[in-house]
């Protein structure tokens, strides 16, 4: 009795019950340099592959493979909660789903991003920050010319007009410096989602 691993052909292999057929095995050996090869085959000559460790790296192979679908489908569904929130919680978790359906959910997903999108649920971030800039200019012109407007209504002194123009300026400093650390705070979340 041989205890030592047995040597198969090709045809040997892919008669394993779960294997592939022996055009795919040949794909694997020639993108997979690992694969347990003893001899490669030749015109004439058939391939030697240790059949029990050929078994094995397949199984891993194919848990690997799994492995990236799974990961690829987790990213995917953290990108629908990102996009959106509390709506992607009630369309529930889809683990337990087959390819097909999974496909179909991320399909009916896109399409209530586009309507969500279309409906002026979701906006895009360039638009929000030109809207935060065009109000935050608008502001800022408004309490510049704030004192005088004043004077010329009231009866304000210069020191008055001085000391009003002093707190509005304050008032939009503070306010640019709570917009900078909002631009800041996006971005450092957005590297780190990003892994950055």
């Amino acid at each position: 009795m041989n205890d030592g691993p047995v040597i198969g052909s090709l045809g040997d292999l892919a008669a394993v019950p779960g294997m592939p057929s022996e055009p795919t095995l040949r794909k694997l050996i020639r993108e997979n340099t690992d694969f347990p090869v003893v001899s490669a085959g030749k015109n004439g000559v058939s391939y030697e592959i240790n059949v029990e460790a050929a078994v094995n790296w397949l199984r891993d192979h194919e848990e690997q493979k799994r492995a990236a679908q799974r990961a690829r489908s987790a990213e995917v569904r953290q990108f629908a909660l990102d996009l959106l929130g509390d709506d992607a919680e009630a369309l529930g978790g889809n683990e337990g789903l087959s390819a097909v359906e999974r496909k179909q959910l991320y399909e009916e997903e896109l399409v209530a991003i586009k309507l969500a999108e279309r409906r002026g649920a979701l906006v895009r971030k360039e638009s929000v920050e030109a809207a935060f800039d065009a109000v935050f200019d608008l502001l800022n012109q408004q309490r510049r010319s704030l004192s005088a407007r004043l004077a010329k209504r009231t009866d304000l002194s210069r020191a008055q007009q001085v000391a009003i123009d002093q707190l509005l300026e304050r008032d939009l400093n503070d306010l640019a410096v709570k917009f900078e650390e909002m631009g800041r705070a996006d971005v450092a979340s957005n590297d780190h989602d990003s892994g950055v």
